[in-house]
């Protein structure tokens, strides 16, 4: 098929339909027809005006008012600042004013700095592969200044004059002179006042604002020496004075973070991995609170959040999101920060040794976190039994609970009830026939003192020195159940134990294919099987620890499992790969004592031990906490003692 160009559209012809003209006759019907157009006299590419131009690059740099702010405020951490001020009005599309008390600019560059591809930060191709400072491609002010009305006011520190540069909707740039002052001043007023098409597709001003807030916090973040004030329409939302740290990371994210997370530091592979990690139960909805700063820069990489997750795959529900802030310092040769017109993303030389690097710091930093239980577990079992005053006449007449072998059933509590059952009370606050425990228990780290109760048989209630502490059989036993499984397959001696009867399996012809060509690839597992046809197996061993599932559905899933993760190992120190997480854990789960098995008081307390030396016990393989924790504070709390 040819195309021709003609007024109103494109002629297509076949190049079967040509062979039918001769030279002449194409011409007299084509070219020398009055809707064509002159192929010789007319020039269809021009260059763009400066000011078009910039209107572009600010449709890439400057998405919303959130991007200015990111913007200006970097270059205000370029100038050296020390302290900035960030002003919004209207949501950033009235105004948006930024302050700072930096090195400043001379009248001459204060002018220069308007023109597009003008920076100070490199000089050479070669610079591109050093960066070190958040700006460099000089676009972000005349970008700004081509969609509003720009003000800056600036002076070099010491000079006796300043200078004022204004600028109209991309127009001619007007330089007046201006009182001395330290830093630089920008405003930003009516942003988008000529790209009423932007406009329209702004979000509502508590959006906007929303946006705003997100980028200020990060960039306080990756820069806790500097004090940093944001103002929204007059309202103080952030005074940061200069801090370490970790006092900033505290600052933004809260006393909660504070109690719930870690400081872990390593080096891998020549880069510095840091991060305060919070506790696989303190986890969030959606990814928002993992924060990430490469050579200080903040930045949103899909492939640094999907190495989080992978840290704290086999503690966490896959539906939550770790609540995180990564730092990572690297060789400025080995990291593309030319990748993304907003400077959002960046590029890594090697991203395999930067993923190894951030799940080697969060495997470590949950190793070191133990045992321990989110503080807001606590909070919500406070606010779940609240007194909620005298019981109703229809819970019936409060007779004592019964414990038979260990298992106590309190009477059911109406639907829309909050109060707590007497029978609770009385088996919290009752010291008739209750030891407290001594040294000989929780001889590990982990004190879970000694069983009570066992309530409707799925939670153990047992007493410390310092409180109760109600455990969840089920999540408890499968997370033990689980560590044992890992420690056996990383040091590839997972129990196996023959069958007396090989059992049948039967697979479907593309995973059965498969599965004569890796059969070894189970025996790590600890699983053996036989080839007995085409579609057909024997399986002649499982592991020990699970032989009492069926071995059929137990080995089909392995398979499933292998020919969708893979069998090689993640990188980590142990040796582990993703296949553990998916199919342990499901395993783990299967294979623990079930909600509603009777418990003797000696499997309770047999429970209780063995948790109290199992790494990662806070919490089941789906994230679940494991038990909770009431102090006597929180239960003189919880009856009105204490305030």
């Amino acid at each position: 098929m040819h195309l021709l160009i003609v007024k109103g559209g494109l002629l297509r012809l076949k190049l079967a339909d040509l062979r039918h003209f001769s030279c002449k006759e194409f011409q007299h019907r084509c070219f020398s027809a009055p809707d064509c157009v002159s192929m010789t006299t007319e020039h269809l590419i021009h260059i763009l005006s400066p000011q078009v131009a910039n209107q572009i690059a600010a449709g890439e740099v400057v998405e919303r008012p959130a991007s200015a702010v990111k913007e200006l405020v970097e270059n205000s951490l370029d100038a050296s600042a020390t302290k900035v001020v960030v002003r919004i009005t209207g949501a950033g599309k009235k105004s948006i004013v930024i302050e700072d008390d930096g090195c400043g600019m001379s009248p001459e560059d204060a002018e220069l700095a308007l023109q597009r591809h003008a920076t100070s930060k490199i000089e050479t191709s070669e610079d591109l592969h050093l960066i070190a400072s958040h700006g460099f491609r000089g676009e972000a002010l005349p970008s700004i200044a081509s969609v509003s009305r720009f003000r800056m006011q600036t002076a070099l520190k010491g000079s006796s004059e300043g200078v004022e540069v204004r600028v109209d909707g991309g127009a001619t740039t007007e330089l007046r002179p201006a009182a001395p002052r330290r830093g630089t001043r920008i405003e930003v007023l009516d942003l988008f006042l000529n790209t009423p098409a932007r406009l329209n597709f702004m979000r509502t001003d508590k959006t906007e604002d929303a946006a705003i807030v997100e980028v200020f916090r990060g960039l306080a973040l990756a820069n806790p020496s500097v004090a940093m004030v944001l103002e929204l329409d007059g309202r103080k939302r952030f005074d940061f004075m200069p801090q370490d740290e970790r006092s900033r990371v505290m600052a933004i994210l809260g006393s909660d973070f504070s109690d719930n997370s870690i400081e872990m530091a390593i080096e891998h592979e020549g880069m510095q991995v840091s991060g305060h990690l919070g506790l696989p139960t303190f986890h969030h909805r959606d990814s928002t609170r993992m924060l990430f700063m490469v050579n200080g820069r903040v930045i949103r990489d899909k492939q640094l959040l999907a190495a989080v997750r992978a840290g704290y795959r086999d503690v966490m529900f896959h539906d939550r999101y770790p609540v995180a802030v990564i730092r990572i310092e690297i060789d400025p040769a080995d990291v593309d920060v030319n990748v993304h017109p907003a400077k959002r993303e960046v590029r890594f030389r090697s991203p395999q040794a930067v993923r190894a690097g951030v799940i080697s710091c969060i495997r470590a930093a949950i190793e070191k976190m133990g045992q321990a239980v989110s503080s807001t577990t606590t909070d919500q079992a406070m606010r779940s039994m609240h007194y909620g005053g005298p019981a109703s006449p229809s819970m019936g007449h409060g007779g004592m609970p019964r414990f038979s072998s260990g298992d106590f059933r309190a009477p059911s509590m109406p639907a829309g009830s909050t109060s707590m059952p007497k029978d609770m009370q009385r088996i919290l606050f009752s010291a008739a026939g209750v030891s407290e425990p001594g040294a000989e228990y929780g001889s590990g780290q982990l004190n879970l003192g000694q069983p009570l109760a066992q309530i409707h048989r799925c939670y153990i209630l047992a007493q410390t020195d310092s409180g109760v502490i109600l455990v969840d059989q089920h999540a408890a036993h499968e997370r033990m159940t689980y560590e044992k499984l890992k420690t056996q397959l990383a040091g590839k001696k997972v129990s196996s134990q023959k069958l007396l009867t090989p059992e049948p399996l039967h697979l479907s012809g593309k995973v059965a294919a498969w599965l004569h060509d890796h059969s070894e690839e189970l025996e790590p597992f600890g699983v053996e099987l036989e080839i007995s046809g085409e579609e057909s197996f024997l399986i002649r061993a499982v592991p020990a620890m699970l032989v009492r599932e069926a071995a059929g559905e137990l080995v089909a899933e392995l398979v499933q499992s292998i020919m969708l993760m893979g069998s090689d190992a993640e990188g980590d120190s142990r040796g582990l790969g993703r296949i553990l997480e998916r199919w342990l854990g499901n395993r783990a789960c299967k294979g623990s004592i079930k909600s509603g098995r009777l418990l003797s008081h000696e499997e309770q307390e047999a429970l209780l031990r063995e948790m109290e030396q199992t790494p990662n016990i806070a919490q089941c393989n789906h994230g679940r906490p494991t038990y909770v924790s009431l102090s006597l504070n929180d239960l003189d709390r919880l009856f009105g003692r204490k305030e």
